[in-house]
């Protein structure tokens, strides 16, 4: 799976300034078309031509900053090029290159919500997907990690390059056990947040959680709490 959309199809060039953009005719390209709310409007359709014309041209820019490696660059063309585009898809297209340049720049945050934005625009857009799995591992929270293996899971349903497989079923295999030490880490440190609120609060009735103490009834599973006048100075 390439980095980055079509960009095997892009022509060569040393740098962003060595093209120069089609002819847009007498059509004044340099401001956005008109938005009222979340629309756009075209005049005409020789308008939208032009802006996709336009959008298509700003993309090739993106993708040689891409290719080398001015990923802050790449992500402005891409971002000026999805201004223009009144092609939903091709707006998906965009948003994942963006997030393929926040990835690059170690913002996962920022790739998984351009991810999002892109699935929410072409829900079968499978790279966006993977990006977006990508994301979620690098965020590296146990939720974060949980939809991310899902992501994984529902790619190796699809028909998917042998890389992108490979890479999928190399996630299937690690996260689990990466989800269940994050959730038992986060569940003590949880806990040990509210051990602190809690002798905060007891502590005013010269008390500390170290006074109470809990015992599972191992037939039902319930808990009963009992009081501890002299808690164990072992207790932590």
């Amino acid at each position: 799976m390439a980095i980055i959309e079509e960009l095997a199809q892009e022509p060569k060039a040393t740098s962003p300034t060595n093209i120069h953009p089609p002819s847009f005719g007498e059509t004044n390209l340099s401001t956005s078309p008109l938005v009222v709310g979340e629309d756009l409007f075209y005049d005409s359709e020789q308008d939208t031509t032009q802006l996709l014309a336009k959008s298509t041209h700003l993309k090739q820019q993106g993708n040689i900053c891409f290719g080398q490696g001015d990923y802050e660059q790449a992500l402005q063309h891409y971002q000026d090029a999805s201004l223009f585009c009144p092609d939903e898809q091709q707006q998906a297209i965009y948003a994942s290159n963006m997030a393929a340049c926040h990835l690059k720049l170690g913002r996962p945050q920022d790739a998984k919500a351009m991810c999002d934005t892109a699935l929410d625009l072409d829900p079968t857009y499978l790279k966006a997907r993977f990006r977006r799995a990508q994301a979620n591992e690098r965020i590296a929270t146990s939720a974060s990690l949980s939809d991310g293996l899902k992501d994984y899971q529902d790619l190796l349903q699809q028909d998917i390059d042998p890389a992108t497989r490979r890479a999928c079923q190399r996630a299937a295999q690690d996260l689990p056990p990466r989800i269940k030490s994050l959730m038992e880490k986060e569940k003590e440190e949880m806990m040990a947040k509210l051990k602190d609120l809690g002798n905060t609060v007891l502590g005013k009735f010269g008390l500390s959680v170290d006074n109470f103490q809990f015992q599972q009834d191992p037939t039902s599973g319930n808990y009963t709490m009992n009081f501890v006048n002299q808690p164990s100075s072992s207790s932590s």
